[in-house]
């Protein structure tokens, strides 16, 4: 009986533990916390700046690379595939896969454009009102 307990308790623990790691991979921007943070990046201390205006918030966030998942277009493609399922459209000149447009990617929201800018090293964010025009 004593065995089957601590099997379950073990058990219990590597199961608690893997549920925690997958969670723990789901990283936001925390300025932004509705936009994730792609593999391979992380906040770059001092690189946030946040207004909140009638319009809306005004948000610049930088990221630096820290390993190698964020390379070779994984973090243009990463953001292309997720942003989508949360509510962000793509604007249709940055769909084309170019390599001029592989570095600049906008989206939009409600009443809020960001941009993405994707350099050798760092990933700047940029979220902003927009205005609709007539």
């Amino acid at each position: 009986m004593a065995k089957k307990c601590l099997f379950i308790v073990v058990f219990g623990w590597l199961v608690g533990a893997g549920v925690s790691a997958a969670l723990a991979r789901d990283v936001y921007l925390s300025l932004a916390p509705d936009i994730p943070l792609a593999p391979g990046l992380s906040e770059f201390d001092g690189g946030q700046l946040v207004f909140d205006k009638p319009e809306g918030r005004i948000v610049r966030i930088e990221a630096e690379r820290v390993s190698a998942q964020g390379v070779n277009g994984a973090v243009p493609n990463f953001y292309r595939e997720t942003l989508p399922n949360l509510g962000w459209k793509l604007n249709s000149g940055d769909n084309t896969g170019d390599k001029i447009d592989d570095n600049v990617l906008t989206f939009q929201r409600g009443g809020e454009t960001l941009l993405i800018s994707v350099q050798r090293n760092r990933v700047v964010f940029k979220l902003s009102p927009f205005a609709e025009r007539d």
